[in-house]
C-alpha cells in the first residue's frame, strides 16, 4: 500500500546549526543586577491558587453531577468515534521520536453496552429492548414446544413418588424394656421418643408401666428441618387399666399431647393413684430380708407369715431357690378402708404352689382361703413364732444341764431374745407365770383333745392370765431363758389326749370351706384381684420413680 506522505528530499547530508548570536552588551551606565538578589514570588502564588481553584472545581462538579445528575444511574452507554483523521508522532524502533508517519482511523457511529461497575455494586446499567438480540423492541418470551425423544437416545425418566401411608403396628413391652427404647428399635429419633414419653408421665407415671403392656402404635415418614426423610410417631395408645385408653397424639407442629379417652383434658387415670402394689421375688437368703429389700412393709410380711404357718416350717422347709408373691393395698372387703391388707399370697417351694386370697364372709369374719373356698387357718399353727430355728427335736436326747438322755416332749426352736411367741390355736389359758423348769410358761386348752404349752419365756404379753380367752394368732409372751435354759429359745410342746406328740408331724384339721352363694362371690371377688394383680406397680418400682 502506498505511503500517503510525501518523499524525503533529496539533499546534501544534515549540517548542525549555526551558533545564536549573543545579544550586545548593556550600556556602561546601567547597574549590572545581583546576582544573589530573590525576585518577589507574589505572582507566582497567585497563579497557584488559580490552578488550585480551577482544579478543585472540576473534581467537586463531576462528583456532584456523578452523584445526582443524570448519569447518576447512566443510560445507554456509547463509545464512538467519527470518522477522521489523525495524526500523531510515533517512536522509531530507536525510540528516537521522530516521526514516522501518520494513520487514518475510520469507525462506524455503534452503541457499546458497558459492563457493570463492581465497586459500585448498586447501580446497574439500564439496557434497553434494542440491546437485546432477539426482539427489536421489547422482551419476547419465548415459547417452546417440548419435542418427543428418539427411542436411540438414552434418556433417564424420574416418576414422581406418591407419599407413603402412615403404617399401624401393635406390640408389647418386654422384661427390662423401657417405652423410649420400644420407639427407637423401630426407628424413632432418640428426641422424639423422649418427647413422646415426657408427655405421658402427667397422666399415667411411665415408671408404672409394666412388662407386657400392649401398645398400639402409628408411624409416618416425615421430612425435618433438613430436608431428611425421618420416622415419626404420630399416635399411640395403651390401656393403664382395664376400664381406661391413654391415647398420645402429634400435632402438625410436631408436639405431643396425652389424654384418657373420653374424660377431660389434663385428667390423671385413675390408676395414677397408687392404692395396689405387686411383688415376685425369689427368698433368697431369707424371706424377710428379701421382702423388705422389696419395700414390703413389715405387717404385710407378718400376715403373709402368719397364713402359711399353719403348713409351713420357715426355717427348715423354705430354701432360696423357692418364690413367692404378695398384693397388698387398700381393702376390698371388711370394715376398714384406710390401712393396706394383704389380698393375695402365694408361695412355691419345691415346685408346689400354694395360694390364698383374703375375703369376708356375709357373717363379716375375715379370712383367707385357698384356689378351692378352703379356709388357711388350721387348729394349729405349725410354728407359734417367726423366723425360728429349730434347735432341738422332739424324743430322747441327752440334756445340755442335766447330763443324762431324758425325754424331750416337745422342740425348740432357737429364736432372738423379745421375739413375741403366738397362740397355736384359739382357746383358754389354763397356766400363766412361773411353772417350775419351764420358767414363765403359758399352756392353753384347745378342746377337749389337745392342749399347747410355750415355756422359757421372758414375760407375759398384757392381759394373759389363767381363765383369758385367746385367739389363734395372738401374742401370748415373749421369748426369754427362765427356768432351766443354757439360753433364749422357745420350748414349745402339743399334748393330745394328754400324751405329748410331735409338733412338727402333726396333720392339724382344716378350718372353714366355703359353699352356694359364698363360694360364688368368693370366685367373683379372687377374679377382681388377678385383674387388678395385671396392673399393680411394685414398691420398689414406684420408689425408684420417685427419685
Amino acid at each position: 500500500m502506498p505511503s500517503k506522505l510525501p518523499p524525503r528530499a533529496a539533499t546534501a547530508p544534515r549540517t548542525a546549526p549555526a551558533p545564536r548570536a549573543l545579544p550586545p552588551p548593556a550600556a556602561v551606565s546601567e547597574p549590572s543586577p545581583d546576582p544573589f538578589q530573590v525576585e518577589p514570588a507574589h505572582h507566582r502564588w497567585l497563579l497557584t491558587t488559580c490552578v488550585a481553584g480551577i482544579a478543585g472545581s472540576l473534581i467537586i462538579g463531576s462528583a456532584v453531577l456523578g452523584i445526582f445528575g443524570e448519569n447518576a444511574a447512566p443510560r445507554d452507554a456509547y463509545a464512538s468515534v467519527e470518522k477522521a483523521s489523525l495524526t500523531g508522532m510515533y517512536p522509531d524502533s530507536a525510540g528516537s521520536g521522530s516521526l514516522i508517519g501518520r494513520k487514518e482511523f475510520s469507525s462506524a457511529y455503534q452503541p457499546v453496552v458497558p459492563e457493570r461497575d463492581l465497586n459500585n455494586a448498586n447501580l446497574y446499567p439500564e439496557i434497553t429492548s434494542d440491546d437485546l438480540p432477539y426482539s427489536e423492541d421489547r422482551p419476547v418470551v419465548i415459547d417452546a414446544e417440548i419435542d418427543g425423544v428418539d427411542e436411540e437416545q438414552n434418556i433417564t425418566t424420574i416418576t414422581k413418588q406418591v407419599p407413603p401411608e402412615p403404617t399401624d403396628e401393635t406390640f408389647k413391652l418386654a422384661k427390662g424394656e423401657t417405652l423410649i427404647d420400644a420407639l427407637t428399635d423401630r426407628g424413632v429419633s432418640q428426641d422424639a421418643a423422649k418427647a413422646l414419653v415426657a408427655s405421658i408421665d402427667p397422666i399415667f407415671p411411665v415408671g408404672m408401666i409394666k412388662p407386657g403392656t400392649a401398645f398400639e402404635l402409628t408411624l409416618d415418614r416425615q421430612i425435618d428441618f433438613y430436608g431428611r426423610e425421618v420416622i415419626f410417631p404420630v399416635e399411640l395408645s395403651f390401656d393403664p387399666g382395664p376400664k381406661e385408653t391413654l391415647t398420645v397424639e402429634a400435632d402438625e407442629d410436631g408436639r405431643f399431647a396425652a389424654a384418657i379417652e373420653g374424660a377431660r383434658a389434663g385428667t390423671k387415670s385413675q390408676y395414677a393413684q397408687i392404692n395396689h402394689f405387686r411383688t415376685e421375688a425369689k427368698v433368697g437368703s431369707s424371706l424377710y430380708g428379701t421382702a423388705k429389700d422389696n419395700k414390703i412393709p413389715d405387717y404385710i410380711i407378718a400376715e403373709f407369715t402368719r397364713i402359711f404357718s399353719y403348713d409351713v416350717d420357715f426355717q427348715r422347709q423354705v430354701k432360696a431357690s423357692d418364690t413367692f408373691e404378695v398384693f397388698y393395698g387398700n381393702p376390698l372387703t371388711g370394715s376398714s378402708s384406710r390401712r393396706k391388707v394383704l389380698h393375695f399370697a402365694q408361695l412355691t417351694l419345691d415346685g408346689k404352689t400354694k395360694t390364698y386370697y383374703r375375703y369376708t364372709t356375709k357373717d363379716g369374719q375375715t379370712d383367707y382361703f385357698d384356689e378351692k373356698g378352703r379356709s388357711a387357718q388350721k387348729s394349729l399353727l405349725k410354728t407359734p413364732v417367726s423366723g425360728a430355728r429349730l434347735t432341738s427335736g422332739f424324743g430322747m436326747r441327752r440334756h445340755p444341764l442335766l447330763g443324762y438322755s431324758k425325754m424331750h416332749a416337745g422342740v425348740d426352736f432357737g429364736v432372738p431374745q423379745g421375739t413375741p411367741i403366738r397362740a397355736a390355736g384359739s382357746g383358754v389359758v389354763k397356766i400363766a407365770g412361773r411353772h417350775g423348769a419351764f420358767g414363765i410358761a403359758v399352756e392353753i386348752k384347745h378342746n377337749d383333745r389337745y392342749e399347747t404349752l410355750y415355756a422359757h419365756m421372758s414375760k407375759l404379753a398384757a392381759g394373759i392370765r389363767r381363765g383369758t380367752k385367746v385367739n389363734q394368732g395372738q401374742i401370748i409372751g415373749y421369748v426369754g431363758s427362765t427356768g432351766r435354759s443354757t439360753g433364749p429359745h422357745l420350748h414349745y410342746e402339743v399334748h393330745v389326749d394328754d400324751r405329748p406328740v410331735n409338733p412338727t408331724r402333726i396333720n392339724a384339721a382344716g378350718g372353714k370351706q366355703l359353699a352356694g352363694k359364698e363360694l360364688s362371690k368368693f370366685n367373683q371377688m379372687k377374679q377382681r384381684v388377678l385383674a387388678m394383680m395385671q396392673q399393680a406397680p411394685s414398691p420398689l418400682q414406684v420408689a425408684q420413680v420417685k427419685q
